[in-house]
C-alpha cells in the first residue's frame, strides 16, 4: 500500500515522496483465516473528519502534529513549498510531517468539495515506515 509522505528537509522547505507501508502477514482478526497483511500498529492520539467546500484553497502552512490523511471524497491536489505535487483521489493516503519550515497546501483539484479523515499520530510513524519499502 502507497502514501504520500511530506517532510521538512534542511532547508526548511516541504517535500513529497511516495512511500509504502511495511506490511507483514495478519493475524490481527482471530478466528479470521490468514492471507492478509498488517503495518505495524501506529499510535494516534484523536480523530477528525474534514469537508471542504467546493473550490477551497488553504493558505501555506505546517502540519499542527504528524497527520495520517485518506481522501474520503473528491480530488485534492497537496503542493510543497519546494513545487511538487500530487493529486490524491477517493482511498489516497498522505502523512504529514512537516512540523517546521514553510509547510504545504491543499486545495480543491476540481472546484469540487473534499473530505478528508484525519488521525493525529502519538508519534510519528514506526521507524520502518517511510523507509520506501
Amino acid at each position: 500500500m502507497k502514501y504520500v509522505r511530506i517532510d521538512t528537509g534542511p532547508d526548511g522547505r516541504s517535500h513529497l515522496a511516495d512511500e509504502r507501508w511495511p506490511l507483514q502477514e495478519g493475524d490481527f482478526t482471530p478466528p479470521s483465516p490468514g492471507g492478509y497483511f498488517i503495518t505495524p500498529l501506529v499510535g494516534a492520539n484523536d480523530v477528525l473528519m474534514m469537508h471542504h467546500p467546493p473550490g477551497y484553497r488553504d493558505a501555506w502552512h505546517t502540519a499542527p502534529a504528524p497527520v495520517l490523511g485518506v481522501v474520503l471524497r473528491g480530488q485534492v491536489r497537496i503542493e510543497t513549498s519546494d513545487g511538487d505535487n500530487r493529486l490524491l483521489g477517493p482511498g489516497d493516503q498522505f502523512v504529514a510531517m512537516d512540523l517546521t519550515g514553510d509547510g504545504h497546501l491543499m486545495e480543491a483539484a476540481d472546484g469540487e468539495a473534499y473530505d478528508l479523515a484525519l488521525v493525529l499520530l502519538k508519534d510519528g510513524l514506526p521507524a520502518a515506515a517511510g523507509a520506501g519499502q
